[in-house]
């Protein structure tokens, strides 16, 4: 299962928000592991909103046992300031939530960016608790 997201404004920041948690029903995913989610898409996704312009898409996938979020922009990228960007734990734009992308990196289990003049692409991913269980009731994807 694959939904997509434009993000162009702050509004698709909650949209993207809202697809996660909706994706994320029926997976064996605590209270916390989902926080971590949810608060990661807002970041990546409230960057695309300050950094590029409005200019950007979120899609979030259900694969083997996890749940893997890709955000993609058209903004100025910052190849050259990459290795500095994350290792700045806490610091991000006034706008943001205060993790930046070393918070997000920290949060997710895996986390892969690519960046350049052209625009950036981050995808991340939050794994299935291992002998957890998938909540009764809720729909498998």
């Amino acid at each position: 299962m694959k939904e997509h997201v434009s993000i162009e404004r702050e509004e698709d920041v909650y949209m993207a928000v809202a697809v996660a948690r909706r994706m994320m029903l029926g997976m064996a995913l605590d209270e916390m592991q989902q926080q971590m989610v949810l608060v990661s898409v807002a970041e990546l996704t409230r960057n695309v909103v300050v950094h590029a312009n409005g200019s950007g898409e979120f899609t979030c996938e259900i694969l083997s046992g996890e749940i893997q979020i890709t955000v993609t922009d058209g903004g100025p990228g910052f190849p050259d300031l990459l290795q500095d960007v994350l290792r700045a734990d806490g610091v991000s734009s006034s706008r943001g939530l205060g993790l930046g992308l070393a918070g997000v990196q920290r949060l997710m289990d895996t986390f892969s960016i690519q960046t350049s003049e052209k625009g950036s692409k981050i995808v991340a991913s939050k794994r299935e608790s291992l002998g957890r269980k998938k909540a009764a009731g809720t729909r498998s994807p």
